[in-house]
Formats: structure tokens, C-alpha cells, sequence
């Protein structure tokens, strides 16, 4: 049984509970874990017992690939080509072995059995239905399995606690530590800019016609360095389709985007003519490798997007912000681009996609 049929299946179960979920119980051989970012199912190991852990979907990938790589039995999706140059050798070789989470699941129950995890860990957005279901997946299989809350303020906690269940607590301190680190120092220039903030659309697919709204995490890079996303009062927390007419009432001044097609394509369409982003040459081709820095996947790779926003809306010199990602590579990659790999990098991101 594949994983759509195995939820919708367990789905029918909350009709006899009324959809109320027991509270959370988590391990007694993890007595630290009170997050309340973290949702444990079944009984979790020993950390030093946690020898094959498995990514539920791509945020739990890239995360787990930078916290504990050993232990990662491979990739929830295939790398892009153009990832590969930008990761460690033991990453470009970790195999694919198909995802749980996200909008169809490419493992079934049975080839997730045979690989014998110790423990699953999912990423993201987490809500009450998915919480009862992941319940019931993890009971009927006797996989341990950790939901984390993904909000990308809650980055430092959500290493630091995964670190100590997963057994590699230094490790977990360490990336959490440089996380907090960006955070602070967004907060600290936010705080000290005293300027007209600019409002900013996110631009996703080949037309540039899906965004995230308002309380997606998608978008949460654009929020957290104090610029005004024009999406924002939509309500939800998803993808959305929104119309040619809708971003010009936005009227956006400056438009972000990870998609070449469109980035190609946006200063020549006469539908986009009129919105001051095209006029005034303030598309912003965001750098996508590794993994994009804005949301592609909506995971740690989003802190290397929110230290290069912020530092392009606050004037940060080239240099240092140089600095500061070729640090981030090393500690979250365990590899090293290098200067001018890097430069390159945010100088023409375009060619790099």
C-alpha cells in the first residue's frame, strides 16, 4: 500500500474520534524533548541507537543532510544537475529513496519497511488532520516517527532539539547557533534602517502567476527581513494561483523569482510592462543552488536566502556577505565553494540555475 492510499485509509478513522488527537507523549528515553515545535509518534531509540533515519519530504532531506548526513538513508527526490558542484561528495552520492510527505508520495510502505529506518522525521507545515494521520502511520508500521514545525524563526530550536534526539547534540548546537546568528543580525539591521521598505512579489512557475500567501511558508523570507510581501493579506498557508490583474493593483517594487523561463522572459512580455519591479529593472533573479535560498524546499537553505535579501535590501558589502555564506556552506554543506565560486554566484545567479 502506497502512502495516498495508506492516509486516506487512516482519514476515515477520525470520524470514530470526533478528529480530536490525544496529546503528544514523548519518549522516556529522550526526557529533554519539550518543544513544542516537535510531534514524536511511538517510541523513539536511544540517540545512540539512531543509525538510519529517514527524510519524510525535501525539507526534512536538506535538514537532515546538513545535521546528520551518516545517518540519512538517502534523498526524498532526485538532485538537480545543478546542485551537485555546490554539495559534499557524500551528499551527491547518497541514493534516492523516495519521499512520504508533499504532494504525492513516490515510496510504498513496504520498500520504506525494507529499509529498516529507526526513526522518520518530517519538516513543514503541520496541522491537525496530518498530525492524526502520521499517528496512525507510524502505529500501524512501528516507525518512530518526529513532525517538526518548519517556521524559519524556529530554525535554531528545531536544530538544536533534532541534534539531541538524533544523537549529534554538539553538531546541533553548533548549526543552531549560526542560525540564530542570521536572525539576530536581520532583527539588529531591521531595527537600525530607518528608510522606505520596499514591497516585494514573489514570482513563482514559468508566468510567474503562483505566490505564497500570506501565512506561507514559502514567503516567510520576505517577511522576516522587513520587506512588505504585496501577497501577504491572502489568507492561508499554501501555493496560490493569483491573476495578471491582482499583481498590477499589487503594483510590486521590486519582484523576486527562482524561475529562469520567467526571469528570461519578464522584461520582454508586454502583461508586466506596467508594474514599477519591470520598469525600474528590480526583477531579482534569487540564487537556487544548492537548493533555492528562498523555498525550493522551504528548509535551512532559506537562511542562505534571508542573509542574501537582507543584505541586498540593506547595502551589506560584497565582501562580507561573501564571507558570511562560504561559512554557511561549510558548516550546513560540509563544503567549501570557495571565493570566487561564490562571488560568481551572487554577482549572475542566473547562470547557475
Amino acid at each position: 500500500m502506497n502512502r495516498r492510499a495508506l492516509l486516506k485509509a487512516l482519514g476515515s478513522t477520525m470520524l470514530l474520534t470526533g478528529g480530536v488527537l490525544p496529546p503528544v507523549v514523548f519518549s522516556q528515553t529522550v526526557p529533554n524533548v519539550t518543544s513544542p515545535l516537535f510531534h514524536v509518534f511511538g517510541t523513539l531509540p536511544e540517540p545512540v541507537e539512531i543509525k538510519r533515519v529517514f527524510a519524510a519530504g525535501a525539507p526534512a532531506g536538506v535538514m537532515l543532510n546538513s545535521l546528520t548526513p551518516k545517518q540519512l538513508l538517502g534523498w526524498p527526490f532526485a538532485l538537480p544537475e545543478n546542485a551537485l558542484p555546490w554539495l559534499s561528495e557524500h551528499s551527491r552520492q547518497l541514493p534516492v529513496v523516495g519521499r512520504l510527505a508533499g504532494r504525492g508520495s513516490t515510496i510504498s510502505t513496504e520498500q520504506l519497511l525494507a529499509l529498516k529506518p529507526d526513526v522518520i522525521v518530517d519538516v513543514g507545515d503541520v496541522n491537525a488532520h496530518y498530525l492524526s494521520l502520521v499517528q496512525q502511520f507510524s502505529e500501524q508500521t512501528g516507525i518512530p516517527y518526529i513532525l517538526v514545525e518548519g517556521r524559519i524563526e524556529d530554525t535554531p530550536e528545531q536544530l538544536r532539539v533534532l541534534g539531541t534526539v538524533l544523537g549529534h547534540q554538539r553538531h546541533g548546537q553548533q548549526l543552531a547557533n549560526a542560525a540564530q546568528e542570521i536572525l539576530d543580525d536581520i532583527a539588529a539591521k531591521k531595527s537600525a534602517y530607518k528608510g522606505d521598505m520596499p514591497s516585494m512579489y514573489l514570482a513563482r512557475s514559468a508566468d510567474g502567476l503562483e505566490t505564497g500567501a500570506g501565512q506561507s511558508i514559502h514567503s516567510e523570507v520576505i517577511r522576516l527581513v522587513g520587506a512588505e510581501n504585496v501577497a501577504g493579506t491572502m489568507e492561508g498557508e499554501q501555493l496560490v494561483r493569483v491573476s495578471m490583474e491582482q499583481v498590477l493593483v499589487w503594483n510590486p517594487d521590486v519582484i523576486l523569482t527562482q524561475d529562469v523561463a520567467f526571469y528570461r522572459d519578464v522584461y520582454q512580455n508586454p502583461l508586466w510592462q506596467d508594474i514599477p519591479a519591470v520598469k525600474n529593472k528590480k526583477v531579482v533573479f534569487v540564487p537556487t543552488v544548492p537548493f533555492g535560498w528562498l523555498d525550493v524546499p522551504p528548509s535551512i537553505n532559506r537562511l542562505f536566502g534571508a542573509l542574501w535579501l537582507s543584505g541586498w535590501l540593506y547595502g551589506v558589502e560584497q565582501k562580507r556577505m561573501v564571507e558570511q555564506l562560504r561559512h554557511l556552506f561549510i558548516l550546513y554543506f560540509a563544503f567549501d565553494p570557495g571565493i570566487e565560486a561564490l562571488q560568481a554566484l551572487i554577482t549572475s545567479p542566473v547562470d547557475f540555475a
